[in-house]
């Protein structure tokens, strides 16, 4: 390694005037740059809170928009599902759009966008202009995910870059749990939805305003020709090493894939297929494992091991916000030093075994205590908005939230072996598939690349998302819930041999390196080419020698 470092120095014009600090600086500005990084990370990952937030607060602010204005069910789930559309729509234009003004400008955008899509939902006076608004939040959601997590790896070190990729993870953990507990304060609030939609744009406005003092990262700028200013950033931001060595490395690793296009990712070049293969792949196993509907049924869950109650079940949510968080730091503090494959395979499992004991608890209430999924929704002047448990008995259709909570048909052991597996799942996924899928994203594309890759990635990721939420209460009705847990279950299993055979680890290593190492991988696909090629060549050899004698 220290061969080829030598030889991209040898590369780098000696015309160009960059001064190269190869010496070890004084602790105070070690201490000084490491604060840069660590604040630009954080105020970047200010994004994640807002993602969390707005995706979060809609469980509570929808049952107050849904009385007020009196909506159908339809348009109920309009509600809900313009923000996955608004992201889906950022996604498409998310590569172009990272290339060319940068990541720096991109979270500054993002932050604007959750800035307007909040005031116009906080002084709506109908529901078109509150979807308006989720539309444009939504929009912010999807280009923050990418833009904060390849800014945050451009400018770290391979020593804490996944620890600090992962602050945007944990920023969507701490959106979630704020907008659960802002949920429950304004629960019986009047109005209370203007008050939770208005909320965020407070602080996507410090976002707005304390990036325009960090630094661009020097990868974009030496994408685009602007090494002088790249230079100053990396003095900035590195504690150690050749400023010289550094930009010729990421000089190298761009000029590799500067002509790059989406096209690109899925050809044989620099191995580009199989890196979109292994991305793409965790992204749609990320959605298929059941993640959004199993935090759907948590509530009823919830309910079944005796939170019984709107109030009792808000706070219950408050509680697995509270889980997701703990197992976000964990997963921030570990991702570094026991590596990205690891707790992928480590969460996978978890997951594989929740979702299996969650089959088991369904079939036992669909087969034995008679319970099915009912989904029942309606709003009229007179009426009040119900939403019945996902367990309630089909005999029992209309029985009370109440009446259900003290039915004795499901044993008491059963009810809290299914909440533990719940919590267990959602632990599982918030320190394993939840940051480390896009940790990896961020790892595995070339430079130039990079944008590409991540639009892909989440528009494969939303439109996978609204794939498994749409069918959700169909599927359940038509093949009951167990049936649907155990389809979930099949997905976790088959994720887990999709890492244990595909999945590379990065962990410590730069980025430059990661792409040369994926650059030369032989996968099963180009070993067994190889081999057909080698055994051709052989053949060849043999037919020449037997011919000439």
């Amino acid at each position: 390694m220290e061969d080829d470092r030598q030889i991209l120095v040898d590369d780098v014009d000696d015309t160009t005037d960059l001064p190269d600090v190869s010496v070890e600086v004084k602790t105070t500005k070690n201490q000084t740059c490491l604060n840069i990084v660590y604040l630009s990370s954080i105020v970047a990952a200010i994004g994640g809170v807002l993602f969390g937030y707005d995706v979060g607060v809609i469980s509570g602010a929808k049952v107050q928009v849904a009385h007020e204005m009196d909506l159908s069910c339809g348009e109920e789930e309009a509600l809900v599902s313009l923000m996955p559309l608004g992201a889906l729509s950022a996604s498409l234009v998310a590569g172009p759009l990272l290339n060319r003004i940068g990541r720096k400008s991109s979270i500054q955008l993002t932050a604007l966008a959750f800035t307007v899509g909040a005031l116009i939902m906080a002084f709506a006076g109908n529901l078109p202009t509150i979807l308006c608004g989720r539309f444009v939040v939504g929009f912010g959601v999807s280009l923050s995910a990418m833009s904060e997590c390849l800014y945050i790896s451009e400018i770290s070190k391979p020593s804490n870059r996944g620890m600090l990729v992962s602050l945007n993870e944990l920023g969507i953990t701490l959106g979630f749990l704020l907008a659960y507990l802002v949920n429950y304060i304004l629960l019986d609030t009047d109005h209370g939805w203007r008050v939770m939609f208005g909320l965020s744009a407070g602080l996507s406005l410090v976002q707005l305003v304390c990036m325009h003092f960090l630094p661009r990262t020097p990868h974009f700028l030496i994408m685009n020709k602007q090494e002088d200013e790249a230079a100053d950033v990396l003095r900035r931001i590195h504690k150690t090493g050749s400023i010289k060595q550094e930009m010729a490395n990421i000089r190298h690793s761009i000029d590799t894939s500067m002509a790059s296009s989406c096209s690109q990712l899925f050809t044989g070049e620099d191995n580009l297929r199989w890196r979109t293969f292994i991305g793409l792949g965790l992204v749609v196993f990320l959605q298929l494992t059941g993640q959004p509907n199993i935090l759907y049924y948590a509530t009823d869950i919830f309910q079944a091991v005796g939170f019984c109650g709107a109030t009792l079940a808000a706070m219950a949510t408050v509680g697995l916000g509270l889980v997701k968080v703990g197992a976000t730091i964990i997963s921030l503090t570990l991702v570094d030093k026991v590596g990205r494959r690891t707790l992928l395979l480590l969460g996978s499992t978890l997951m594989m075994v929740s979702l299996f004991t969650l089959t088991i608890f369904g079939g036992y209430q669909y087969s034995v205590a008679g319970y099915h999924q009912r989904e029942t929704c309606s709003h009229g002047p007179n009426q009040t908005h119900h939403h019945k448990n996902a367990f309630s008995h089909a005999e029992h259709v209309r029985q009370d939230v109440g009446d259900l909570c003290e039915s004795d048909d499901l044993p008491l052991g059963l009810r809290y072996l299914a909440f533990l597996s719940l919590v267990t799942y959602v632990a599982a996924f918030s320190f394993s598939f939840g940051p480390v899928t896009w940790i990896i994203l961020t790892e595995i594309f070339p430079v130039a690349l990079k944008g590409n890759a991540m639009s892909l990635g989440q528009a494969v990721n939303w439109t996978s998302n609204v794939f498994v939420s749409v069918t959700f209460l169909d599927a359940v009705r038509i093949f009951t819930l167990p049936a649907v847990f155990s389809v979930y279950l099949f997905f976790s299993v088959l994720s887990i041999i999709f890492i244990y055979v595909c999945v590379p680890e990065t962990k410590g290593k730069s980025l430059e390196l990661i792409s040369k190492e994926l650059k030369g991988i032989r996968t099963p696909l180009t070993k067994q080419m190889s081999e057909k090629t080698q055994h051709r060549k052989e053949n060849t050899e043999f037919s020449l020698v037997e011919n000439s004698v």
